[in-house]
């Protein structure tokens, strides 16, 4: 080798290195699905997953989890007809459940801004390695301001899948104010 050769060779053999790792990390980063195991919370999102979401009305957490022994009450599927929220915080179910099935379970948290007695619109979309779920749920908030942050679970019973864990190909929650009850986007 030439001293112009032995110069230049070492940088070019990083400079590809990099490059390679880069792209391994990127390609198997992007498009990639989310796998969620029962009981851990998904703490991360992909490029399938995505939020629209209101300040006082936020997406904290997804999860496989079990619907619980006492299944939830139904959440309304109903524009202007909407579920109101406990005033302590609690759980609902998105479609019939069976207890003990395997389900997606999301949890959301109500802040004491949220203003009083509004309907809001939570859309989801869900593919479990296969065509997509989409569904619609009407809640509406309290007539008297929470005191503190409020925790809900929401439930969506995933049926036959395997119970310790979920491949979400694709996810969507947006989260919409209505102007008024009955009156949604």
């Amino acid at each position: 080798m030439t001293g112009g050769t032995a110069r230049w060779l070492p940088r070019l053999f990083a400079g590809s290195s990099i490059a390679l790792v880069l792209g391994l990390l990127l390609s198997g980063g992007l498009g990639a699905s989310a796998q969620l195991l029962s009981g851990v919370t998904e703490v991360g999102g992909g490029s399938n997953v995505g939020e629209l979401s209101v300040s006082y009305w936020t997406w904290a957490s997804t999860a496989v989890w079990k619907i619980p022994v006492t299944v939830p009450a139904l959440a309304s599927s109903t524009v202007g007809t909407p579920t109101r929220l406990a005033t302590g915080g609690g759980a609902l179910v998105l479609d019939a459940a069976t207890a003990g099935n395997a389900s997606v379970r999301w949890e959301f948290v109500e802040s004491t801004a949220a203003p009083h007695s509004t309907e809001i619109e939570l859309r989801f979309t869900v593919g479990l390695s296969g065509p997509a779920a989409s569904f619609r749920t009407y809640l509406e908030t309290q007539t008297a301001t929470p005191t503190g942050a409020l925790t809900f679970f929401l439930f969506w019973d995933a049926g036959t899948v395997a119970p310790t864990g979920i491949t979400i190909e694709t996810m969507q929650v947006d989260v919409l104010a209505c102007s008024s009850v009955g009156h949604c986007p």
